[in-house]
């Protein structure tokens, strides 16, 4: 599996930042997980992280605030494959519950207006995270049941038990994580930015 950071408060050089949370992941299936704030900034470094439409499989967006699903309007409208969208949301596009709604692609549920996606690769379960508004420790324990965790990537909002991350192999903590400074000091970290790229 292969993780592209496409939107992030934070960028690489050449790419663009903006408040909000988008990635690609690179699997079985092609499966863009939010879509950040501004449409101009998610197809900006898309361009330069070489995805295309037609690489995008599908569309899964965690919740419907405007920094996670704010790029979704001017995407639809040249775009034709599957949105995956919370069921309290007025997005349009197919409402998921907590089922694998796809081959190892896992929806939570919806917590709190917000679903997060679990990712089976192998032995491995990935979890990625809007802003974490259903509560990460929620999340974790949904995840749990698939499998043994090996990332944790994306937004963790005001999550305090940080030393429970620890004993992940990968974690990822990306926009509207309120101790990001204090989890980035953990070994097991790596800085969230637009243009990263992780192999998992």
């Amino acid at each position: 599996m292969i993780v592209k950071i496409v939107y992030d408060n934070k960028a690489l050089q050449g790419f663009k930042a903006s408040w909000g949370f988008s990635c690609f992941i690179e699997h079985s299936i092609n499966l863009l997980f939010d879509t950040g704030g501004r449409y101009g900034v998610l197809k900006h470094n898309m361009k330069k992280l070489g995805i295309s439409l037609n690489d995008i499989d599908a569309i899964f967006i965690s919740h419907s605030h405007w920094d996670h699903a704010g790029g979704l309007k001017k995407l639809k409208l040249k775009y034709e494959g599957k949105i995956y969208v919370p069921p309290s949301s007025n997005l349009k596009g197919m409402k998921v519950g907590n089922e694998e709604f796809l081959p190892n692609f896992i929806s939570t549920g919806e917590i709190n207006g917000e679903q997060s996606l679990i990712v089976k690769d192998d032995d491995k379960i990935v979890i990625f995270t809007g802003c974490s508004h259903n509560g990460l420790k929620n999340v974790i324990k949904i995840a749990e049941k698939y499998g043994k965790i090996y990332a944790i990537i994306g937004g963790f909002h005001g999550f305090k038990e940080i030393e429970l991350l620890r004993k992940y192999p990968l974690v990822m903590p990306c926009h509207c994580t309120k101790l990001k400074r204090q989890i980035e000091a953990f070994p097991n970290t790596i800085e969230c930015l637009a243009g990263k790229v992780v192999e998992i």
